[in-house]
């Protein structure tokens, strides 16, 4: 309602025709999007690496029988 896709989309513009500069998407929602979803990925990866690594951490019976090939090793 307050234009502020229009906005950022006329500033990442200008800035994306700046010579020696990484590129931004000036879709707003497209880029909050993104942003958004690698964050996600980076929590689910950061979680991962403790399970992985953290045999207390598998605290239910799925997890448990998930790596229980590898906790054997």
């Amino acid at each position: 309602k307050v234009g502020a896709d229009k906005i950022w989309a006329s500033i990442i513009k200008k800035y994306n025709t700046l010579p020696k500069v990484s590129k931004v998407n000036p879709d707003l929602t497209d880029y909050t999007t993104n942003k958004a979803l690698e964050g996600v990925f980076k929590m689910i990866a950061v979680e991962e690496k403790i399970i992985r690594t953290d045999l207390n951490s598998r605290s239910t019976t799925l997890l448990q029988n998930v790596f229980a090939i590898q906790d054997k090793k």
